[in-house]
Formats: C-alpha cells, structure tokens, sequence
C-alpha cells in the first residue's frame, strides 16, 4: 500500500506541473495589455513600466514562470484586483462554505 501511495505521489507530479503550467499561460495569452486593463486607457508609458516592474512582467517569460510556480507553492497568490485583499484570505473566508456545499452536493 505504501509503494502504491509513492507511486501515485510521483505521477502527480507532472501533472500538477502541467497545471501550472496551462493556467501560466493562458494568463499571458489574453489579448491586451495587462497595465491598460487594470488601469484604464489613460494609463501613461511612465505609469505602465512602474506596472511592468511591479508585476515582474518586464522580466523574460521563464522567470516570470518561475516566480509564479514558486508563489503558488508556497501560497503566496498575491492580492485580488477585485477586493484589493490577499487571495489566500479570502480563500480561507470562503472555503468552509464551500465545503458546506460540497458536502450538500454529496448527499
């Protein structure tokens, strides 16, 4: 049973990797620019590279994929756009309601 559990361990390896890789970019694969979306259309050059530094973006593409992976394993995932709040908190606010409904779902 062990060897069995070592095993499966291992294979979610690549696959957990492959995630990582597939939400990295479909990220980078959405048309625009990240600074004139977030910031509207009257976000000037001087404003977008602060924005590009800030975010690693004006790094090349495999550093800013290997800042993202280690963020997310150590679950770090920033700060929500929406709430202006770290995402791990409310992560944490929302997810014995979202145990509550899956429990539901299960019944």
């Amino acid at each position: 049973m062990t060897a069995y559990i070592i095993k499966r361990l291992f294979i979610s390896i690549p696959v957990l990797f492959g995630i990582l890789l597939v939400t990295f970019v479909l990220a980078r694969l959405i048309p625009g620019d990240p600074c004139k979306a977030m910031l509207g259309e009257k976000a000037t050059v001087e404003v977008c590279e602060k924005f590009d530094k800030r975010f690693g973006l004006d790094k090349p593409i495999s550093t800013q994929f290997f800042l993202y992976s280690k963020r997310v394993i150590v679950g770090d995932f920033g700060n929500s756009i929406r709430f202006s709040r770290p995402v791990t908190q409310i992560l944490v606010e929302r997810f014995p309601v979202t145990i509550e409904l899956a429990l539901g779902g299960l019944v």
